[in-house]
């Protein structure tokens, strides 16, 4: 893909940010207000997805089950990948590099070299970089029978609510195995979006 940015890989993450508007400082710099949400501290994110904050209701229905594919797809289409900074104790993220997100996921479907990672059935997950990332089994049979999907993959049992802590997969068939594309890990309204982290194969262990 020809415009693909060099600091942003497969299998690498970004914070969304649901954001204002668009402005740029006497330098030239560009930034956004942030809408939310807090994320300044001692280790804040360098790689940003930008979300729009007139659609945080995709939020809701996120939550609530009701976003398939092509809801998906119609808000990714208005997100944009950024690597920059939080400034001004986090009310504002400057921007130095910006791309749209949704070519990046399409485009990067069939780049090879993604780890292929097995599903541990005995505690409903996958370990990817050696940390876990819960998919209950009802998930993982759908995303073995589904072509191409996207699907609530775990919820907190503890939390019963997907707003204090879950996990959404965007998943495609390719050969024997299963691409993952999209990771969405919501941990009390703080999202960490991962593009293609790994596959797994096409059959149940």
């Amino acid at each position: 893909m020809p415009d693909a940015p060099d600091w942003f890989l497969p299998g690498d993450h970004a914070t969304v940010v649901w954001h204002g508007p668009r402005a740029e400082r006497p330098d030239g710099a560009r930034m956004y207000q942030v809408a939310g949400p807090e994320l300044a501290g001692p280790d804040p994110p360098r790689r940003f997805l930008l979300a729009p904050s007139e659609r945080d209701e995709f939020a809701a229905r996120l939550y609530g089950g009701l976003v398939g594919l092509n809801g998906l797809r119609a808000f990714l289409g208005e997100c944009r990948l950024a690597r920059g900074e939080l400034i001004e104790e986090g009310a504002y993220v400057a921007i130095s590099d910006e791309v749209p997100v949704l070519p990046l996921v399409e485009a990067w479907k069939d780049e090879p070299g993604r780890p292929r990672v097995p599903y541990l059935t005995d505690i409903a997950a996958f370990m990817p970089a050696g940390k876990p990332l819960y998919v209950d089994s009802t998930a993982h049979a759908q995303a073995l029978s589904d072509p191409e999907s996207f699907r609530t993959a775990w919820v907190c049992e503890e939390c019963g609510d997907a707003a204090d802590a879950g996990v959404f997969l965007w998943t495609v068939h390719r050969a024997d195995r299963v691409r993952v594309c999209l990771v969405i890990e919501n941990d009390a309204g703080v999202w960490k979006v991962s593009l293609h982290p790994f596959e797994f194969p096409k059959e149940s262990p």
